[in-house]
Protein backbone atom coordinates (compact mmCIF):
# COMPACT_ATOMS: atom_id res chain seq x y z
CA UNK A 1 0.00 0.00 0.00
CA UNK A 2 2.87 2.33 0.67
CA UNK A 3 4.18 1.91 -2.66
CA UNK A 4 1.30 3.17 -4.35
CA UNK A 5 1.55 7.13 -5.40
CA UNK A 6 -0.77 9.18 -7.37
CA UNK A 7 0.58 10.55 -10.50
CA UNK A 8 0.81 14.22 -8.93
CA UNK A 9 3.10 12.69 -6.32
CA UNK A 10 5.52 11.10 -9.00
CA UNK A 11 5.79 14.44 -11.32
CA UNK A 12 6.63 16.42 -8.28
CA UNK A 13 9.43 13.92 -7.07
CA UNK A 14 10.57 13.99 -11.10
CA UNK A 15 10.40 17.66 -11.08
CA UNK A 16 12.86 17.61 -7.35
CA UNK A 17 15.43 15.47 -8.71
CA UNK A 18 15.71 17.10 -12.16
CA UNK A 19 16.83 20.48 -13.49
CA UNK A 20 14.47 21.55 -16.02
CA UNK A 21 15.64 25.00 -17.56
CA UNK A 22 12.43 26.49 -17.69
CA UNK A 23 10.76 25.05 -14.78
CA UNK A 24 7.88 24.20 -16.13
CA UNK A 25 6.26 20.55 -16.84
CA UNK A 26 7.54 19.07 -19.95
CA UNK A 27 6.33 16.56 -21.82
CA UNK A 28 8.88 13.92 -21.16
CA UNK A 29 8.39 14.37 -17.78
CA UNK A 30 5.04 13.98 -17.48
CA UNK A 31 5.50 10.62 -20.43
CA UNK A 32 7.89 9.09 -17.41
CA UNK A 33 6.17 9.93 -14.98
CA UNK A 34 2.78 7.85 -16.55
CA UNK A 35 5.16 5.19 -17.32
CA UNK A 36 6.28 4.51 -13.80
CA UNK A 37 2.58 4.86 -12.70
CA UNK A 38 1.44 1.30 -11.50
CA UNK A 39 -1.35 -0.15 -13.47
CA UNK A 40 -4.70 -0.33 -12.89
CA UNK A 41 -4.51 2.81 -9.91
CA UNK A 42 -7.22 5.41 -10.79
CA UNK A 43 -6.62 8.82 -10.74
CA UNK A 44 -7.93 10.84 -7.62
CA UNK A 45 -10.51 12.93 -8.81
CA UNK A 46 -10.03 16.95 -7.83
CA UNK A 47 -12.18 18.09 -5.20
CA UNK A 48 -13.96 21.32 -6.57
CA UNK A 49 -14.03 22.58 -3.21
CA UNK A 50 -10.24 22.54 -2.21
CA UNK A 51 -9.53 25.58 -2.71
CA UNK A 52 -12.66 27.07 -0.54
CA UNK A 53 -12.01 24.49 2.37
CA UNK A 54 -7.85 25.42 2.08
CA UNK A 55 -8.46 28.78 2.92
CA UNK A 56 -11.18 28.04 5.63
CA UNK A 57 -8.42 25.63 7.29
CA UNK A 58 -6.09 28.16 6.61
CA UNK A 59 -8.39 31.19 8.48
CA UNK A 60 -8.67 28.92 11.44
CA UNK A 61 -4.82 28.22 11.54
CA UNK A 62 -4.63 32.37 11.56
CA UNK A 63 -7.39 32.87 14.20
CA UNK A 64 -5.68 33.36 17.37
CA UNK A 65 -8.60 33.14 20.17
CA UNK A 66 -8.33 34.59 24.22
CA UNK A 67 -8.89 31.75 26.12
CA UNK A 68 -9.57 33.57 29.14
CA UNK A 69 -13.02 31.80 30.07
CA UNK A 70 -14.13 28.24 30.56
CA UNK A 71 -16.97 26.68 29.37
CA UNK A 72 -18.62 23.40 29.42
CA UNK A 73 -20.70 22.64 26.30
CA UNK A 74 -23.07 19.89 25.19
CA UNK A 75 -23.09 18.07 22.01
CA UNK A 76 -24.24 15.93 19.91
CA UNK A 77 -22.05 12.99 18.75
CA UNK A 78 -22.56 13.28 15.35
CA UNK A 79 -20.83 16.80 16.03
CA UNK A 80 -17.76 15.04 18.23
CA UNK A 81 -17.44 12.63 15.41
CA UNK A 82 -16.71 15.72 12.86
CA UNK A 83 -14.78 17.73 15.26
CA UNK A 84 -12.70 14.46 16.17
CA UNK A 85 -11.92 13.94 12.68
CA UNK A 86 -11.39 17.81 11.56
CA UNK A 87 -8.70 17.46 14.78
CA UNK A 88 -6.85 14.42 13.07
CA UNK A 89 -7.43 15.52 9.40
CA UNK A 90 -6.03 18.92 9.97
CA UNK A 91 -4.41 19.49 13.89
CA UNK A 92 -7.00 22.04 14.66
CA UNK A 93 -8.31 22.38 17.85
CA UNK A 94 -11.90 21.42 18.89
CA UNK A 95 -12.01 24.39 20.80
CA UNK A 96 -10.01 26.63 18.41
CA UNK A 97 -12.70 25.74 15.62
CA UNK A 98 -15.70 26.42 18.17
CA UNK A 99 -14.70 30.06 19.15
CA UNK A 100 -13.66 30.85 15.56
CA UNK A 101 -16.52 29.30 13.75
CA UNK A 102 -19.03 31.37 16.84
CA UNK A 103 -16.57 34.60 15.94
CA UNK A 104 -17.63 34.52 12.26
CA UNK A 105 -21.24 33.75 12.80
CA UNK A 106 -21.20 36.61 15.06
CA UNK A 107 -19.69 38.54 12.56
CA UNK A 108 -22.47 37.22 9.68
CA UNK A 109 -24.95 38.57 12.10
CA UNK A 110 -23.95 41.80 13.81
CA UNK A 111 -27.41 42.69 14.90
CA UNK A 112 -27.65 39.49 17.24
CA UNK A 113 -25.49 41.16 19.67
CA UNK A 114 -27.68 44.11 19.91
CA UNK A 115 -30.73 42.53 19.97
CA UNK A 116 -29.72 40.99 22.85
CA UNK A 117 -28.57 43.87 24.30
CA UNK A 118 -31.73 45.38 24.25
CA UNK A 119 -33.57 42.05 25.62
CA UNK A 120 -31.70 42.64 28.37
CA UNK A 121 -32.11 46.33 29.09
CA UNK A 122 -36.24 45.90 28.46
CA UNK A 123 -35.87 42.72 30.83
CA UNK A 124 -37.36 43.17 34.56
CA UNK A 125 -35.00 41.73 37.03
Amino acid sequence: MRNIRSLADQIRDELKTKELPDKGITKKVIEEAEASRPRGTKKAKADPHEKQAAAFFQAIEDFKPEYSEKSMIRLDARTVNLLKRIKLAKNIDMNRFIVYSLHRYLEQHPWLAEHIQETIKNTEL
